[in-house]
């Protein structure tokens, strides 16, 4: 018997032929992947994010897509706080010249 790894799941697409794709998260290591599972006679297939954005370009990648944005925070609660807002990193000042031309 194959011991799988403890992980969550939050499914973001189910096709046309029943099957389905879900976002998921290894409970150990922390890495993201997307879990396809083709039908219910054939084995569930792990794709890391980058190769599934690669090599997919249907509604599977835009339903996943959706489902990133969903979880960043809105525009309007972003900047409140102070605790959500992307600044420029301080350490890349010193590989960056001030001159131009």
């Amino acid at each position: 018997m194959i011991e799988q790894a403890p992980r969550v799941a939050k499914e973001f697409h189910v096709g046309p032929r029943g099957d389905r794709y879900a976002l998921s998260r290894d409970l150990k290591t922390g890495q993201p992947y997307v879990l396809h599972r083709p039908s219910d006679e054939l084995p569930e297939v792990e794709l890391d994010l980058g190769s599934f954005l690669v090599l997919f370009r249907g509604q599977e990648r835009d339903d996943l897509l959706q489902l990133i944005a969903s979880l960043l925070p809105e525009d309007e609660r972003a900047g409140q706080d102070g605790g959500n807002v992307v600044r420029p990193v301080r350490f890349m000042s010193r590989w960056m010249s001030n001159r131009q031309g």
